[in-house]
């Protein structure tokens, strides 16, 4: 305490009130959390497997939304087909 209120530049005592305020806090709080209990622990790990799934999801659907863009884009640069019309569009009369 006597390094850190030199370090600092503040007074000892300021260190020692400090120090007792917020570890009574700080214990307070650590006694306030929960423990779980075995199903709970079960129902996080079943939750961390889902998440990761669903994230294997999401990088596979990104991957083929990346190949569908690509395949639209050569589409209309080799073959002037322009896939991205708006489909809305007037037609044309005949």
């Amino acid at each position: 305490m006597s390094q850190l209120a030199q370090q600092y530049g503040i007074k000892q005592h300021n260190v020692m009130d400090w120090v007792r305020k917020f570890s009574s806090d700080l214990a307070a709080k650590q006694e306030a959390i929960p423990i779980m209990t075995p199903e709970e622990k079960q129902e996080l790990d079943a939750l961390k497997r889902q998440l990761s799934a669903v994230k294997q999801q999401l990088d596979y659907e990104q991957m083929k939304n990346f190949a569908l863009e690509t395949m639209i884009d050569l589409a209309k640069e080799e073959l002037g087909v322009d896939l991205r019309k708006n489909s809305g569009a007037k037609q044309p009369e005949e």
